[in-house]
């Protein structure tokens, strides 16, 4: 019931309702990026080949990110826990995810799962050139304390997922986010991630923007309150930058000339 009335919200502010066929609308789209548990009637059978991840070892590896004292430490965490998993299981990640979105329109299709490749590959890459560089910038700095609440909530969601099958491709879902957002401080979805409606994950002068941060609270093991990014206070749709870029143009002229005593 909270998912049906969260949705209807969402896409009276970021989208447009109408008429879609089933698992094409916009709240499916919503879902999927918002809900790390949507389209779990689409997952297949899993390989018999693929191995588990059995609950006790996510808890003990959520109680040693608990305990990180900096980033670097953290990232070292991460880092040994992704080491378990290898290219077919990121690539059975993304094959899941496209079954998940096969039947939403194509343009917006491409664009999403342009996004989440990013989010997968782009992730796992940056995370082990980090790890195997040593020292970086900031790597000295404590994580963010909502660390502890998502190494719990993490914890909490592959526990609750392993009732019905094995959770081991969401929780490389959150190691990887846990990366991105807690090592290197930057939204779960990348930017450029378009929502239905055309708003899409922006930066702007330094801040992350997103249409729907403050929205998904309430989504049970949801990424975003834990992200850095904020919740945007005007539509973010690709355009918007340049309108910005000169709204800014305009604040610094005016500003100069108010200030201006030749």
């Amino acid at each position: 019931m909270w998912l049906h009335a969260f949705l209807d919200r969402l896409l009276r502010l970021i989208g447009r309702k109408g008429r879609n066929p089933p698992g094409a609308g916009p709240g499916d789209a919503c879902s999927l990026l918002i809900d790390p548990f949507a389209g779990e009637a689409s997952d297949a059978v899993e390989d018999a080949r693929e191995g588990s991840v059995p609950v006790d070892t996510i808890r003990a590896a959520c109680r040693r990110m608990q305990g990180a004292a900096t980033k670097g430490e953290l990232l070292r965490i991460i880092a040994g826990e992704v080491g378990a998993f290898d290219l077919h299981d990121l690539e059975a990640m993304n094959v899941r995810f496209e079954r998940k979105v096969e039947n939403l329109p194509e343009d917006y299709r491409d664009r999403l799962l342009a996004s989440v490749r990013e989010e997968i590959f782009g992730a796992h890459h940056r995370l082990f050139l980090l790890s195997r560089n040593g020292s970086d910038p900031g790597m000295d700095d404590p994580p963010d304390p909502a660390l502890g609440a998502y190494a719990a909530m993490v914890a909490e969601a592959c526990a609750t997922k392993a009732r019905e099958k094995d959770p081991k491709y969401l929780y490389l879902k959150y190691l990887l986010s846990g990366f991105t957002m807690f090592v290197m401080r930057e939204p779960a979805h990348p930017v450029g991630t378009p929502f239905p409606g055309g708003q899409i994950v922006d930066e702007w002068e330094g801040a992350y923007l997103c249409p729907v941060r403050d929205m998904a609270d309430d989504v049970p093991y949801a990424l975003c309150p834990y992200c850095p990014s904020v919740q945007s206070t005007e539509p973010t749709f690709p355009e918007m930058r340049a309108r910005r870029r000169e709204r800014r143009r305009r604040e610094c002229l005016a500003n100069y000339w108010t200030n201006y005593k030749g």
